[in-house]
């Protein structure tokens, strides 16, 4: 059975905060709410990367944008950290449930960036085998979030179901 972790920054105007408010919370499942501060977040996806999770989805929003964007890369400290988690099968799936989904080499420059290259560079560093996909979402008024947590908790729920030891979770 695979350990999901889902992350989201804070806010309550935050679109990634009240997606992940919406995403069932079930065995195997483990919620975190990361602070909107550099140090902090950092500290926090660290933390959890050390709890041997299979898989780490995070979220955060990105203004201007009415797609899904999955990101392939964070940077912390001026090093580059890729993602090894295979997005086109979360890329095709949502893409299923009428998303348009965009494949990203830029994370951004803030903290969707920071938090994602802090995870990617400790899993690199420990030869962990988490998978780690960053997604930016619309912000609330640009999509909807309750069809996007529904569409959310189907392919977490296919995760977790023993045949589903696919390429979704593949290193």
């Amino acid at each position: 059975m695979s350990r999901i972790l889902l992350a989201g920054f804070e806010g309550n105007n935050n679109s990634a905060k009240v997606l992940l408010d919406k995403l069932s919370a079930k065995e195997h499942i483990d919620k975190l709410y990361l602070k909107n501060n550099f140090d902090m977040c950092a500290s926090q996806i660290t933390k959890y990367i050390q709890k041997n999770y299979d898989l780490i989805i995070a979220f955060g929003q990105k203004p201007l944008i009415k797609s899904i964007y999955l990101e392939r890369y964070g940077c912390i400290g001026g090093k580059n950290y890729a993602t090894a988690f295979e997005y086109e099968p979360l890329k095709s799936f949502l893409a299923g449930k009428g998303y348009k989904v965009k494949i990203s080499d830029n994370a951004g420059n803030y903290l969707c960036n920071h938090v994602y290259g802090a995870g990617l560079g400790r899993i690199e560093q420990q030869k962990k085998s988490t998978q780690y996909i960053f997604v930016h979402i619309p912000y609330i008024k640009n999509t909807n979030i309750d069809t996007l947590a529904s569409a959310f908790n189907e392919y977490i729920a296919i995760l977790l179901m023993p045949e589903a030891k696919t390429n979704i979770l593949k290193p």
